[in-house]
């Protein structure tokens, strides 16, 4: 794993803090300014008391390893924290520190003040995920989404806070800290640059909504905030999402797909990929992806679930360079809806086809579109690669596509290079024919 050096473990406690521990030992709140451009400025908030020092320094007593000592003793430094939290703010783009200040109070306990701006929403994550990296089990799980969807005038606001235990599992801390969790506390104040008509917020004041949530809450269980908000018609919201009606979520038992995490030789998480799920333990997916570091690198299937599944080891007639091909077999009790392959021979120009893709692969929800097929083309000396036109320009890598029937037509490949606006799919008949025994 990556090592992290003596000042980034300072600036990564603090923020560790700042972004997860609550209220009483942990006194949290985060006062997010908006504005319509999705810029904005965040004001955080902390204080540290002696109960948070006390089970601090158990922990670093219970700790063969040594770490947690370093950790505890770094806080003693209040201009070194200052510093470090400033250096690791910097690394994150679209990020623009205004103030820090770490103040040590006769009582033993510590307030530390954070202002930056942020030029895009999804700032607010990064700093939250890139700032705790080395705190957490250093995969590629995201805890926390942030979405703005749009349709006419309306402005919908959605933070989905998700079992955080998957990135911070830390046996011994949790042991520790865990008595606190249910009665601590994390704080959202945020103002929007836009007229609310309606929220889940446990206290509203025009267009300032609070949120509250529990630690317990965040570690192991799910908070969802949401807010309809009056949309400005004259202005383009780059950061928002447009509610396409052609487009809608496909159920989980009906997800043909799986993602791939892709990792490099020092186990970083590098990129996340596409599956198809063939049958319950074995997938398909693109060689492409799987040669992003010419095979020095390691695989991980992430579960619907969001939970790692191990990888058997590969065989060579695992492989298909030529047609795009690598083949998968992974450990899970997870079930999937059976695969009824269609032929290419069973469509013809103008057959409508349902495309089933992420959106984003960081989330486990798969979205479907309409489209129709326009072409079977000839790609190597034996083999074929079939044509389809999506209802709306979309570029996706990876994904599957299929028939009317809800026959499994191909999957989708950008080996092939052809027409702008086409998707081409690597023939399911071929697929089917090429699984290892």
């Amino acid at each position: 794993m990556k090592q992290i050096n003596f000042k980034q473990i300072i600036s990564l406690l603090i923020l560790q803090i700042i972004l997860f521990f609550s209220s009483g030992c942990f006194d949290v709140k985060r006062e997010i300014q908006m504005n319509p451009d999705g810029s904005g400025m965040e004001n955080i908030y902390v204080t540290l008391d002696k109960e948070f020092f006390e089970r601090m320094t158990t922990l670093a007593q219970s700790d063969v390893s040594g770490k947690w000592k370093n950790r505890a003793d770094s806080l003693n430094n209040d201009a070194m924290i200052e510093a470090h939290i400033n250096a690791d703010m910097m690394r994150i783009g679209g990020t623009s520190v205004k103030e820090i200040k770490v103040t040590s109070n006769p009582d033993g306990t510590k307030d530390i003040y954070l202002q930056y701006h942020f030029d895009d929403p999804q700032v607010l994550l990064k700093v939250e995920k890139e700032c705790t990296y080395a705190w957490s089990n250093q995969l590629n799980v995201w805890f926390s989404t942030l979405r703005f969807q749009y349709e006419e005038d309306d402005l919908l606001f959605k933070l989905t806070t998700r079992k955080a235990e998957r990135s911070f599992n830390d046996e011994l801390m949790n042991s520790v800290f865990s008595p606190m969790y249910p009665n601590k506390k994390l704080t959202y104040v945020i103002t929007f640059p836009f007229d609310v008509k309606e929220s889940n917020a446990s206290i509203s004041s025009g267009r300032t909504l609070t949120w509250d949530m529990s630690f317990e809450t965040i570690m192991f269980n799910q908070q969802i905030d949401t807010a309809s908000l009056v949309k400005d018609p004259s202005l383009e919201l780059t950061y928002a999402e447009k509610i396409d009606r052609s487009v809608g979520k496909v159920s989980q038992k009906d997800n043909p797909l799986i993602r791939v995490q892709v990792y490099n030789r020092n186990k970083e998480p590098v990129k996340i990929g596409t599956g198809v799920v063939l049958k319950d333990g074995l997938l398909v997916t693109n060689f492409q992806l799987m040669n992003l570091i010419e095979g020095a690198g390691y695989f991980s299937v992430i579960l619907p679930s969001d939970s790692l599944a191990g990888i058997d080891d590969m065989k060579e007639n695992d492989l298909d360079q030529k047609q795009d091909l690598v083949f998968l077999r992974y450990g899970s009790a997870d079930k999937f809806k059976p695969i009824k392959y269609a032929s290419v021979s069973s469509v013809k120009y103008g057959d409508k086809v349902k495309l089933f893709y992420y959106p984003n692969t960081l989330s486990s929800v798969v979205y479907s579109m309409d489209g129709v097929m326009t072409a079977s083309k000839k790609w190597t000396k034996n083999t074929g690669i079939i044509e389809i036109k999506p209802n709306k320009p979309i570029s996706l890598e990876g994904g599957a596509v299929f028939t009317e029937a809800g026959d499994f037509l191909g999957m989708i490949t950008k080996a092939y290079e052809g027409e702008v606006g086409k998707i081409y799919l690597v023939p399911a008949e071929y697929i089917k024919a090429q699984i290892p025994k």
